[in-house]
């Protein structure tokens, strides 16, 4: 059971409902989908941050590490 937001009145409601049961507005068949699709576009990016600091930092941390 997935639960997401209305973008209405900000109501939980879950990825099988039809209706929001606090406004009453329908909801897209899609609206279950919109919260994974935003996690999973932050989560590339957060891989992208890491790997760009992987090569972008120095090999050897041990002269950092001797002073």
């Amino acid at each position: 059971m997935h639960k997401c937001i209305c973008k209405h009145c900000s109501h939980r409601v879950v990825a099988e409902d039809i209706r929001c049961a606090g406004c009453g507005i329908p909801l897209p068949p899609s609206h279950a989908k919109s919260s994974h699709k935003k996690f999973v576009i932050f989560f590339i990016g957060i891989v992208i941050f890491c790997v760009f600091m992987i090569i972008w930092l120095p090999p050897s941390w041990s002269s950092f590490l001797d002073k």
